[in-house]
C-alpha cells in the first residue's frame, strides 16, 4: 500500500462529472484543455482526474489520457460506469493485501455487518468505530503525513461517492438510508447467473453462497453473518424483487440453507432456500 498515492475519500469531493469526463476520454480527449472543451468542465477537473485513476478508470502515458473499457456492457451506460468503478474497488479488497482504496467498500461492509440502517454523513461515532474496526483488520492507510483517519469531511465525501454509486439513499439534510439500489442488485443477479450457468427449472438462477463469493470477487465486499444469513441491507433488496417477481427464492441441490436476515416468511420464498431463481 503505497503513502505516495492519493485517497479517495480526499479526492473525490463531488463525483456527478465523474462520468462525463471518463466519457470525453473514452471518445478520444487526451489533454485536460481537450477534456475542458468537450465537458465544458472547468472547475473541479483536476480532482475529477486523479478521482479517475484512483478508481482505476483511466489512465495516463506520455501526457495523454486513455480510458480503460467497461467490465461489462448491461445496456445503460451509467449502470456500465458504476458496475465497473465497483468492480475496480472491490480488487482493493483482499484480506492478506489490502489496497489502499478499500475504505470505499470497507465502509459499506462495516454499515451492512452492523445492520446500520440510517446514518448522518457527519456522525462521527460511526466513524470513528469504522477507524477502530480498520485497526482490528488491519487495514492501515497511509499519507506521507501518516496513518489516515476519518473526520467529517472524509466520511461526507464517502457517502457523496456511495450515494453516486447507487449504494446509500439520501432521505433529508445529511441523513441517509443504507441499502444498495435494486438494479445494482439486479444486474448483480443477471451477471452472476451468467457465470454460474445453471437452470433451476428451466430458467437462469445460482447457488446463495456462490452469489456472494461473486459479488465479494465482482462488486461488493459481503459476506453471511454471524448466523448465516444474508445482511438485512442486502436482503430486503431481494425481498423488494421477489415481491416484484424478478426472482424466487428456492430450495436447489444440497447446498445449505441461507436466510435472508430480518424477512419474514412469504410464498416466494422457501423454507429451505439456498439458491435465487431469475424470473
Amino acid at each position: 500500500m503505497s503513502s505516495s498515492e492519493g485517497y479517495l475519500l480526499n479526492a473525490i469531493q463531488t463525483p456527478g462529472p465523474l462520468l462525463p469526463v471518463y466519457r470525453s476520454i473514452s471518445q478520444g480527449s487526451e489533454t485536460k484543455s481537450h477534456i475542458k472543451s468537450d465537458t465544458q468542465i472547468d472547475s473541479g477537473l483536476d480532482s475529477i482526474l486523479d478521482g479517475l485513476r484512483l478508481l482505476r478508470m483511466i489512465g495516463k502515458e506520455e501526457e495523454a489520457y486513455y480510458a480503460r473499457e467497461y467490465e461489462w456492457d448491461v445496456g445503460d451506460e451509467r449502470w456500465n460506469f458504476r458496475l465497473t468503478v465497483l468492480h475496480n474497488l472491490v480488487q482493493e479488497c483482499q484480506s492478506n493485501d489490502w489496497g489502499k482504496q478499500a475504505a470505499v467498500l470497507l465502509n459499506y461492509k462495516f454499515l451492512l455487518d452492523k445492520d446500520i440502517q440510517h446514518f448522518e454523513n457527519n456522525e462521527e461515532p460511526i466513524y470513528t468505530d469504522i477507524d477502530d474496526w480498520y485497526a482490528e483488520i488491519n487495514y492501515r492507510p497511509q499519507s506521507q503525513q501518516g496513518l489516515i483517519m476519518h473526520n467529517d469531511n472524509k466520511f461526507a465525501n464517502w457517502t457523496r461517492i456511495v450515494h453516486f454509486l447507487g449504494l446509500v439513499h439520501k432521505v433529508s439534510g445529511r441523513e441517509h438510508t443504507v441499502y444498495p439500489d435494486p438494479a445494482l442488485i439486479r444486474y448483480s443477479l443477471d451477471l452472476a447467473a451468467e457465470d454460474s450457468a445453471i437452470n433451476i427449472d428451466g430458467t437462469p438462477g445460482i447457488v446463495i453462497e456462490q452469489y456472494l463469493r461473486w459479488l465479494r470477487e465482482n462488486l461488493l465486499y459481503v459476506e453471511t453473518t454471524s448466523d448465516g444469513a444474508i445482511p438485512e441491507g442486502i436482503a430486503r433488496v431481494l425481498f423488494e424483487l421477489i415481491r416484484d417477481d424478478e426472482i424466487r427464492i428456492v430450495e436447489y441441490g444440497d447446498a445449505g440453507a441461507v436466510t435472508l436476515g430480518g424477512i419474514p416468511p412469504y410464498d416466494g420464498i422457501d423454507s429451505q432456500a439456498n439458491a435465487i431463481k431469475l424470473i
